[in-house]
């Protein structure tokens, strides 16, 4: 897994993540969400358009991230889930937890 992260043109924290998020890699999921987190970022958009798979830990890993960042006055947003990626978070209920769009601009509107 790669996570890439990059700040927007509206202060927003762009994280790109590559690959499967799984109980082996979701350490390093973890670790970019604390740090950015903790820098204060609570406009956290998760480019999720070469995200392979997420298991359970890494819906966890969003799930904490969700709540910290709404302290903060924010929150965890996802675009462009692959249809795997999508029906996971349908299962979980976590789609109601997360705004998921289809694209960056269309998560990013109300920003």
């Amino acid at each position: 897994m790669r996570i890439t992260t990059s700040v927007t043109a509206n202060g927003a924290m762009l994280i790109e993540v590559e690959g499967e998020v799984d109980a082996h890699t979701v350490y390093r999921l973890e670790e970019a969400l604390t740090d950015l987190l903790a820098q204060d970022y609570g406009r956290l958009v998760l480019d999720a358009s070469h995200m392979e798979y997420i298991s359970s830990p890494g819906l966890r890993a969003l799930l904490d991230a969700q709540r910290e960042a709404r302290q903060l006055g924010g929150e965890v947003r996802l675009f462009d889930p692959n249809i795997q990626v999508r029906r996971t978070f349908e299962l979980a209920g976590f789609d109601e937890l997360f705004y998921i769009g289809d694209t960056r601009q269309e998560v990013m509107e109300d920003w």
